[in-house]
C-alpha cells in the first residue's frame, strides 16, 4: 500500500471512528424473464459495473455480449455467465473500428436492440494543474468521444432495421459538480448528450437515457474507495459507497419494457448524494 493509500485509509478509520461498520443488502428483481427476447451489448462488460449489469441482464433472460480491450478478462468473465453470454474484443477509443463491431455484435447475437455504453477510464489526477494532453485525451477518447460515435453507430443501425431499443450510458455524480479534471468534464457532457438524444429518438420508439453511480467498489475507484475491510462507510452525505449490483438493477429495469415512458433521464445511483 503507498503512503497516499495509506493516509486515505487512516481518514477513513477517523471519520468512522465511533460509527458501526456500513453493511449492504441489495434488494433484487427476482428473475421473471423481464428482457427476454433482448440482445444487449456492453461495452467494458469485463469486470466491475459491465459485469454486474452482464450477470443481472443473462439472469432476466437476456442475450448479452460483452466487449472490452482485455480477452482474458473477457474470457473469464463470459465463463461465469453461462450460456447466454458472448463476447468481443474491442476498444471503444477506436471509433474507425465502430462499424466494424456494430456488425459482427450483430452476427454474434443475430441482432441486437440494445446498447449500454459503460467503458470507461479516470486518471484521478485530482487538480487541473496535474492533467497532461495526453490523459485529458484518453479520457475523453474512451469517455466521451468513443461512446459519442458507437451511439452514433448503433442508432443508425437501428434505424436501419426499423427497430425499436435502448442505449444506456453509464455517467457518474462527478458530473453534477464544478470540476476542473477531464473525467468529469467527460461525464457532464454524456449527461446532456442524453437529453438531446432523447428529444429525436423517443418518438421513434428508441429510448435514451443514463446512470449516474456513486462511489462504487470498482477497480477503478480502489484507490479512495477500499473496502477490502468489510467497511462501506463513507464520507459523503449518503454515509456509504455503493456496489456494482445496486447499478445492475437500475440498469435492468431502465432496460425493461416497465420503463418504456422513461427517456432523457439520467438516473442517480448514489443515495441522494448529488443533492448536496
Amino acid at each position: 500500500m503507498n503512503l497516499n493509500n495509506a493516509l486515505k485509509k487512516a481518514a477513513r478509520f477517523v471519520l468512522a471512528a465511533g460509527q458501526a461498520p456500513v453493511h449492504i443488502t441489495v434488494g433484487a428483481v427476482s428473475p421473471s424473464g423481464m428482457l427476454a427476447g433482448r440482445h444487449i451489448v456492453i461495452t467494458g462488460g469485463g469486470s466491475g459495473i459491465g459485469l454486474a449489469m452482464a450477470r443481472k441482464f443473462v439472469s432476466q433472460g437476456a442475450s448479452v455480449l460483452i466487449a472490452g480491450r482485455n480477452k482474458e478478462k473477457l474470457e473469464k468473465a463470459v465463463s461465469s455467465l453461462g450460456g447466454n453470454a458472448q463476447y468481443l474484443v474491442f476498444d471503444v477509443s477506436k471509433v474507425e473500428n465502430d462499424c466494424d463491431f456494430v456488425v459482427r455484435a450483430e452476427s454474434i447475437l443475430g441482432g441486437f436492440d440494445g446498447l449500454v455504453c459503460n467503458a470507461g477510464l479516470s486518471l484521478h489526477e485530482g487538480d487541473f494543474r496535474h492533467v497532461t494532453p495526453d490523459k485529458f485525451d484518453a479520457q475523453f477518447n474512451t469517455n466521451f468521444r468513443g461512446a459519442y460515435f458507437l451511439a452514433q453507430t448503433f442508432l443508425e443501425h437501428l434505424e436501419e432495421h426499423k427497430r425499436q431499443g435502448d442505449l444506456l450510458f453509464i455517467s457518474s455524480e462527478t458530473a453534477d459538480h464544478a470540476v476542473d479534471i477531464p473525467y468529469g468534464l467527460t461525464k457532464s457532457a454524456v449527461n446532456c448528450l442524453v437529453g438531446g438524444l432523447s428529444r429525436k429518438l423517443y418518438a421513434k420508439g428508441i429510448r435514451v437515457n443514463a446512470i449516474a453511480p456513486g462511489v462504487t467498489a470498482t477497480a477503478m475507484t480502489k484507490n479512495y474507495a477500499d473496502v477490502s475491510d468489510g467497511n462501506y462507510a463513507n464520507e459523503s452525505h449518503a454515509g456509504r459507497v455503493f456496489i456494482p449490483e445496486e447499478v445492475a438493477e437500475v440498469a435492468c429495469f431502465l432496460m425493461s419494457n416497465a420503463s418504456r415512458c422513461i427517456s432523457g433521464e439520467v438516473i442517480h445511483v448514489n443515495g441522494g448524494n448529488h443533492l448536496g
